[in-house]
C-alpha cells in the first residue's frame, strides 16, 4: 500500500509541479525578462516619442462593474387530480399507464448566476408514473445531474385451452394434455423505475475531467408465467398458467476521465453492472418421464424452473482521438469485458460462474481535403469467448450428467468505407461500402450434442448510395439505395440477398403550410434455408441423431410509408393530418413437426397496419389555448399454411391453424386539452383522453379508458 501512495505522488503531484514550473518559465520568456546593467540600459533607451492621443478612456472601471451578470430565477408548480374511469380490461387500451385515479402535481425551479446554476424539474402523475430532474453547476468545475423516472406497463393475461384433449404419442398410444389455469381473475403489470446520477469534475484550468456515474433499473409487479410438464414419450402432460411476482434490479457504476493532451484526447472508463432477481426461483411438482425405449430418465418430484439467473459484468475502455476539427481526424478504442453467470439453482450445477469474455477494438480515419470531399474508413472487431463452464449435473435426472453443447465462440470484423461529395451547396452524394465477416467455433453442418448447426463463416457485403438535394427553397429531398449479399446465412430468418430503398421529401411554404412524405421498401431472399429432422429410434434413443431435409426458401417483403400535412388557414389556427402504412409479407415453408419428412407445408404470413390521425390547435384568445387529437389504428395479421394431410408416425393436418392464429384489432384515441391563463402567474388546464381497444377475433381483451386531468399551475 505504501508503494501505491508513493506512485500516486510521483505520477500525479510531480507532473503538476513540473507543469507549474514550466508555465512560470514560459511566462518569463514571453515577458522578455533580461537583466541589463544600468549604464548599458541608458544607452539602449530609444529617444522619447510623443504619447499618442487615445480615443478611449482607459480609466479602470469600479469593482462593482467587474463581470456583472444578471441573476435569473424562475419558479413554479402545479396541483391537480387525474380522474380515470375504465370499462372492461383496459390494459391494452392504456398499455403504458396506471389504471387508478390519483393526485397529480409538479414543480420547477431555475436559478442562474455568474458562477452557479441550479435547475429542478419534476412531475408526479401517480405512484408509478413520475419524473424528476436536478442539474447543479458551479463555475463549470463541478456538474451534478440527478434524474429519476418511472412508468407502468400493463401486461396481457393469456387464456389456455379450456378442455382436456388427447393426441397420438411416439410410443403408439394416446397422450393426454390438460390445462392448469391457476391465475383466474389475476391482472398483470410491471412498474419500471430508472434512477441516474452523473458527476463531472474539471481540474480548474487543466484540460482534465473526472466522470462518475450511477444507474439503477428496477422492475416490480406481477407477470404471467406459462410453462409445461410435457414430453413426446409421456402419456400425462400439463400446461400451467400462474401469477409470478417480479422484483428485479440492475445497478451500474461508472468511473472514468478524459483529458486533452496536446494533439490527442484520451478517454478512459471503467464500468460495473449487476443484475439481481430478489425473489426465489419458482418450483413445481413434475411427473417422471421415460426415454423412447421406456427406460426411466427424469425423476418425479419438486423441480425448479424458469430461473432468471443473477449476473455481473465489468469492462475497461480506453479511447484516443485527434482533434475533431481540421481536415484529418483519427481515433481508436479498445475495450475488454467480462460477463459472469451467478445462477442460484440448487438442483442443477455446472452453469454457476460461467463466464463470457469480450474484446472490442475500433479504429476511425476521416480525411476532408476540401469542402467538396470527405473520405472515411472505419474498422470494428469483436471477439467473444466462453470459459469456466463445468459439466451440467441435475438431481432431477436418473443419471445426473446431462450433455450440453458448448457455447459458440465468435470473431467479427466490420469494415466501413465511405465517400461524401458535395458538388454544389444544395446537393450531397454519399457512397458507402460495409463488410461484415463473422467466424464461429463449436459449429458443424449437422446439430449434435457437441456442436451447433451453424456455418463456420458468414460474410456480408453491402453497398449503398445516398443523395440529399434541396432544389428550391423550402424543399428537402433524400434518396437511399442499398444492396447486400451474404454467402452463408446464419439462420433461417437471415437473408442471402437484400435490396432496400428509402425516399424522403419535406416541403414548407412560408410557415403557412407544409408536407412531409417518407417511404421504405425492403426485399429479403434466402434460397438456402436448412431444416433438420430428428431420427427417432426407440430401441437406441441415445445419442440423438439428425438428418437434413432439402433446402427450402424464405422471401420477405417489407413496406413502411408515411405522409403528413399541416396548414395554418387562419391566424391562430393550425390543422394537421398524418397517415402511416406498414406491411410485412413472408413466404416460407414450415416444418410442423421435426421427427418425420412429410410434415412440411408452404406457408404465408401477412402483417398490416394503418394509422390515421388528425390534430388541431387553436389560440382562441391571448389567454386561451385549445387542442384536439383524433387517431385510429387498424392492424391485422394472418398465417396461412397450405392445406396438407400428414400421414406417418404422427398423423395430422394443417386444417384450422390459420383460423386459430388470425388477428385483427382497432385502437382509437381521442384527446382534447384546454389551457386558460388568468395572468402571467396563474393558469389552469383541463385535459381529456379516451382510449379504446377492440379485438375483432377475441373480445377477452376489449376495453376502454377515460382520463380527465385537471390542473392549476403558477409560475413567477
Amino acid at each position: 500500500m505504501v508503494n501505491k501512495h508513493l506512485d500516486l505522488v510521483s505520477t500525479v503531484i510531480s507532473p503538476l509541479i513540473l507543469l507549474l514550473l514550466a508555465a512560470g518559465s514560459v511566462c518569463a520568456a514571453e515577458g522578455g525578462i533580461v537583466e541589463v546593467p544600468v549604464a548599458e540600459a541608458d544607452l539602449m533607451e530609444a529617444p522619447a516619442e510623443p504619447e499618442p492621443q487615445l480615443l478611449v478612456d482607459l480609466t479602470p472601471l469600479p469593482a462593482e462593474y467587474d463581470r456583472q451578470v444578471e441573476v435569473l430565477e424562475q419558479k413554479g408548480g402545479s396541483l391537480g387530480y387525474n380522474f380515470l374511469f375504465k370499462d372492461g380490461p383496459a390494459g391494452r387500451a392504456l398499455e403504458y399507464g396506471f389504471l387508478d385515479s390519483s393526485r397529480t402535481g409538479g414543480v420547477f425551479y431555475r436559478h442562474m448566476e455568474k458562477d452557479r446554476n441550479l435547475e429542478l424539474d419534476g412531475f408526479y402523475l401517480n405512484e408509478n408514473d413520475y419524473h424528476g430532474d436536478l442539474i447543479l453547476d458551479y463555475r463549470g468545475d463541478y456538474r451534478l445531474h440527478l434524474r429519476t423516472e418511472s412508468f407502468y406497463h400493463n401486461l396481457d393475461r393469456e387464456i389456455l385451452f379450456s378442455t382436456r384433449f388427447q393426441s397420438a404419442s411416439t410410443n403408439g398410444g394416446l397422450a393426454s394434455y390438460e390445462p392448469e389455469q391457476q391465475d383466474i381473475g389475476a391482472s398483470y403489470g410491471v412498474s419500471v423505475v430508472q434512477d441516474r446520477a452523473e458527476f463531472r469534475y474539471r481540474l480548474h484550468d487543466f484540460p482534465l475531467h473526472l466522470n462518475l456515474g450511477y444507474w439503477r433499473y428496477q422492475r416490480e409487479g406481477t407477470t404471467q408465467q406459462i410453462f409445461a410438464d410435457t414430453s413426446f414419450e409421456g402419456t400425462e402432460n400439463r400446461v400451467f398458467a400462474q401469477a409470478r411476482p417480479v422484483n428485479q434490479q440492475v445497478q451500474e457504476g461508472r468511473l472514468g476521465f478524459d483529458a486533452h493532451l496536446g494533439p490527442v484526447d484520451v478517454i478512459y472508463e471503467f464500468k460495473f453492472r449487476s443484475f439481481e432477481d430478489k425473489l426465489s426461483t419458482p418450483v413445481e411438482t413434475f411427473v417422471a418421464r421415460p426415454d423412447l425405449a421406456g427406460n426411466p430418465l427424469i425423476l418425479a418430484g419438486v423441480q425448479q424452473h424458469n430461473e432468471n439467473p443473477d449476473s455481473r459484468f465489468y469492462s475497461h475502455t480506453i479511447k484516443l482521438h485527434s482533434s475533431l476539427s481540421g481536415g484529418l481526424v483519427t481515433g481508436a478504442s479498445y475495450a475488454v469485458e467480462q460477463r459472469e453467470n451467478l445462477s442460484k439453482l440448487t438442483d442443477t450445477v455446472g452453469v454457476q460462474h460461467a463466464r463470457t469474455y469480450l474484446q472490442n477494438a475500433a479504429g476511425d480515419f476521416v480525411y476532408t481535403p476540401n469542402r467538396e470531399y470527405t473520405f472515411s474508413v472505419k474498422y470494428r472487431r469483436q471477439e467473444v469467448d466462453h470459459g469456466n463452464r463445468g459439466a451440467v449435473l441435475s438431481s432431477n435426472l436418473l443419471l445426473p450428467a446431462s450433455p450440453s453443447r458448448p457455447p459458440v465462440d465468435t470473431v467479427k470484423d466490420v469494415i466501413i468505407a465511405s465517400v461524401s461529395h458535395k458538388p454544389q451547396l444544395n446537393l450531397s452524394l454519399v457512397g458507402e461500402y460495409r463488410g461484415e465477416f463473422l467466424q464461429r467455433k463449436h459449429v458443424s453442418l449437422f446439430p449434435s450434442e457437441e456442436s451447433w448447426a451453424l456455418p463456420e463463416n458468414s460474410n456480408t457485403n453491402t453497398g449503398s448510395l445516398a443523395a440529399h438535394y434541396r432544389p428550391v427553397k423550402g424543399l428537402r429531398t433524400s434518396a437511399h439505395l442499398s444492396y447486400a449479399t451474404t454467402d452463408h446465412p446464419s439462420y433461417g430468418a437471415s437473408f442471402n440477398e437484400r435490396r432496400e430503398g428509402k425516399l424522403l421529401a419535406n416541403y414548407t411554404r412560408s410557415n403557412v403550410w407544409g408536407l412531409t412524405a417518407h417511404a421504405m421498401f425492403r426485399h429479403d431472399k434466402n434460397d438456402e434455408v436448412p431444416h433438420y429432422l430428428i431420427l427417432l429410434d426407440p430401441a437406441n434413443p441415445e445419442p440423438v441423431s439428425y438428418t437434413t431435409s432439402p433446402f427450402t426458401y424464405r422471401d420477405k417483403r417489407s413496406e413502411n410509408s408515411n405522409i403528413g400535412a399541416w396548414i395554418v388557414p387562419v391566424h391562430r389556427l393550425t390543422l394537421g393530418m398524418n397517415y402511416s402504412y406498414l406491411r410485412d409479407k413472408i413466404d416460407q415453408p414450415v416444418l410442423f413437426t421435426g421427427v418425420f419428412v412429410p410434415s412440411q407445408a408452404g406457408a404465408k404470413y401477412l402483417n398490416r397496419a394503418h394509422v390515421y390521425s388528425l390534430n388541431a390547435s387553436f389560440a382562441a384568445t391571448e389567454k386561451l389555448d385549445l387542442a384536439l387529437l383524433l387517431q385510429q389504428s387498424r392492424s391485422s395479421s394472418t398465417f396461412t399454411p397450405d392445406a396438407m394431410e400428414f400421414t406417418g408416425l404422427i398423423p395430422g393436418s394443417t386444417a384450422g391453424i390459420g383460423e386459430l392464429s388470425a388477428f385483427s384489432a382497432v385502437q382509437r384515441t381521442v384527446a382534447a386539452r384546454g389551457e386558460y391563463r388568468f395572468n402571467e402567474v396563474l393558469s389552469t388546464s383541463l385535459e381529456y383522453t379516451f382510449r379504446d381497444y377492440d379485438d375483432k377475433k377475441d373480445d377477452s381483451s376489449d376495453g376502454s379508458a377515460h382520463a380527465i386531468v385537471a390542473v392549476v399551475a403558477a409560475k413567477w
